[in-house]
């Protein structure tokens, strides 16, 4: 278990010398990695807190600072070829929210520190050897996704007590191109099944491995009646998040996500403007000459549960008002 007051106190005063190492002159250069360029009002919101708060420790843009930003749009093959891209353009440091563009960055430079914001479960990658003392390129912050699971699966009873199938959308080759094995994939999604029927729950899996995948995966929700769909966390799902809406409107099908930027009808993880202002705060300590695998790899402490009425006015769906008072934000 690891200790977050102890590493949060440690970090909060190694902040309070960034401002001393700073090169007068000097452009520094990072990259972002992320899913898609297809931004929604919430997703422009949690980019502005991290390239806020990295001008607030010295970092602007127009000033000392260029970002690159590339985006898979679905394609994790594209990281490797980003990865290459900005080795050979010298780049300070990528920030990433997936574990295979993680890894992309370590094959292609063992020199270019890794700031994630995304990933799943850094240390069954191997890309850390410890949260607390991660040893090598990598650091940042993980969103504990899997462990969230079984919490939204009793979110999703609560908020639609009639829900008796769930469809589980996830992704097994984003799993297996991140490092993480079969075996243990499997496993993870047992436990999610076994959290799922002691509530009364049926959880089916639903593989898509490709946005390509997407027709195929509706046909299967309606062979199998599934009365709701879980998305997991990951770049095919970020990509096909229009898809995923448009899905949930029109068959009138419930659809729980990690984010609330999504724009389905429930949502249950991360506040990622305020993780995205500790992803800058990490990045300008390295950039300030720490070490990535000197600071420890944190998990977010502020989760959110949200619910979106307008949705549900759209599928025809009445929220209990239990569900209701149990949310932290509920969009009307």
């Amino acid at each position: 278990m690891i200790d977050r007051r102890r590493i949060i106190s440690g970090f909060a005063c190694a902040l309070g010398t960034t401002a001393l190492a700073q090169v007068r002159g000097r452009t520094y250069h990072i990259a972002w990695f992320g899913l898609t360029a297809k931004n929604s009002a919430e997703d422009d919101r949690i980019n502005a807190a991290f390239i806020n708060r990295l001008a607030e420790l010295g970092f602007a843009e127009g000033r000392n600072l260029t970002i690159d930003w590339r985006y898979a749009e679905g394609k994790s093959e594209r990281y490797a070829e980003f990865a290459v891209e900005m080795r050979d353009r010298g780049i300070d440091l990528v920030v990433t929210g997936t574990a295979t563009a993680a890894r992309a960055v370590v094959e292609a430079s063992r020199d270019i520190p890794v700031v994630t914001w995304g990933i799943t479960d850094p240390l069954s990658t191997g890309l850390i050897a410890s949260f607390a003392h991660p040893g090598g390129q990598v650091t940042g912050m993980s969103n504990f996704a899997g462990d969230l699971v079984p919490k939204r699966i009793e979110l999703f009873k609560a908020a639609v007590p009639t829900v008796s199938k769930i469809a589980f959308a996830r992704c097994p080759e984003c799993a297996r191109l991140s490092g993480v094995s079969r075996a243990s994939y499997d496993a993870a999604f047992e436990g999610y099944r076994e959290s799922a029927r002691s509530l009364g729950i049926a959880m089916i899996p639903l593989d898509i491995n490709a946005a390509a995948d997407f027709s195929s995966a509706m046909a299967s929700i309606g062979s199998q009646q599934a009365h709701g769909v879980l998305l997991a966390a990951n770049q095919i799902n970020a990509k096909l998040r229009d898809d995923w809406v448009a899905f949930e409107a029109s068959h009138r099908v419930p659809v729980m996500v990690d984010y609330r930027g999504f724009g389905c009808l429930l949502s249950y993880g991360p506040d990622y403007a305020a993780m995205f202002r500790r992803v800058a705060e990490i990045a300008a300590q390295i950039l300030n000459g720490v070490k990535p695998g000197d600071l420890p790899l944190e998990q977010p402490t502020k989760l959110e549960f949200v619910v979106n009425l307008k949705v549900a006015r759209t599928i025809g769906l009445t929220i209990p008002r239990s569900a209701l008072l149990r949310a932290d934000e509920v969009i009307s």
